[in-house]
């Protein structure tokens, strides 16, 4: 019986190691940049998450000043921070330290202060960037 040689020689075999090591190292450095991506976000998250419930426990303490104060006949104005409207409701905003704003609406005709607006909103206002010019066609 005759022997016929391998077509597939060692130069092949080494090619693809090195194929297969490329990629292993590309997909772990890839691996890494998402994994140190994900750690930056969850890091954000935690700063904002804290951000809010501070700022929402100082609302909080504020409706129940508010509450006191309606509940003791005195004006919702001697709150600090607390403005009445005209429409009998009284608004606040509770700064957080992330750079947004709680702005808090509640309704005081009642006798009691009833939560009709809770925002948690961005302090800063929205600047549009130049439109340029855009092709109106024809």
């Amino acid at each position: 019986m005759k022997q016929y040689p391998s077509r597939m020689g060692i130069g092949a075999s080494s090619i693809l190691l090195i194929l297969v090591i490329v990629s292993l190292t590309l997909f772990a450095s890839l691996s890494l940049i998402q994994a140190r991506a994900d750690a930056a976000l969850t890091k954000k998250t935690a700063v904002s998450t804290a951000a809010y419930y501070e700022a929402d426990t100082r609302a909080q303490q504020t409706i129940a000043l508010l509450d006191d104060a309606l509940k003791s006949g005195v004006s919702p104005e001697t709150v600090e921070g607390v403005l009445l409207q005209e429409d009998q409701t009284a608004a606040f905003a509770i700064e957080a330290s992330d750079g947004h704003v709680l702005r808090v609406v509640a309704d005081v005709s009642s006798g009691r202060s009833i939560i009709r607006s809770y925002k948690y909103e961005s302090a800063e206002g929205w600047a549009q960037e130049s439109a340029g010019t855009l092709w109106q066609g024809g």
